[in-house]
């Protein structure tokens, strides 16, 4: 932060968002897309972890179970970390420029690059989640309603 950026909040601050955690309230999805999330959630899982297989060149079961635990602990924080930026405090021209006596807006591109970061983790997380729903509630027949 720099000096400028302190004297400039200092008489009016910006407006910042937060970070909630927890489940998030979802609507109800209809089973085939469903179907079509988890199975595109599955490859998108098998191919990231191919890449860190590759990557941190693992060769013996202790490394992938580390590798395993690192890709859990991810889709775990994807599925409860949930940031929120305000959008009205991000900068000048969208976010492209720093604005220089507001540090309120480093805050919230800091919260958008977080939502970004974990938004594989969320999709994957919550598909698999969905999906395990669906099972569950496999013997039922209300189509309409979605499984959420």
């Amino acid at each position: 932060m720099s000096l400028l950026e302190w004297f400039g909040e200092a008489h009016r601050p910006g407006p910042v968002g937060s970070v909630e955690t927890g489940r998030r309230a979802r609507a109800g999805r209809p089973r085939g897309q469903v179907l079509l999330r988890f199975v595109l959630a599955v490859l998108l899982l098998g191919m990231a972890f191919d890449q860190l297989m590759g990557l941190f060149r693992v060769q013996d079961e202790g490394a992938v179970l580390k590798v395993a635990t690192g890709v859990a602990i991810y889709l775990l924080l994807g599925y409860t970390v949930h940031p929120k930026p305000d959008p009205s405090n991000v900068g000048w021209l969208g976010g492209v420029i720093d604005h220089p006596f507001r540090y309120s807006d480093d805050i919230n591109r800091f919260l958008f690059f977080l939502l970004l970061l974990l938004w594989p983790a969320r999709f994957v997380a919550e598909s698999g989640v969905d999906m395990i729903r669906l099972i569950a509630y496999a013997g039922r027949r209300s189509v309409s309603r979605g499984i959420g």
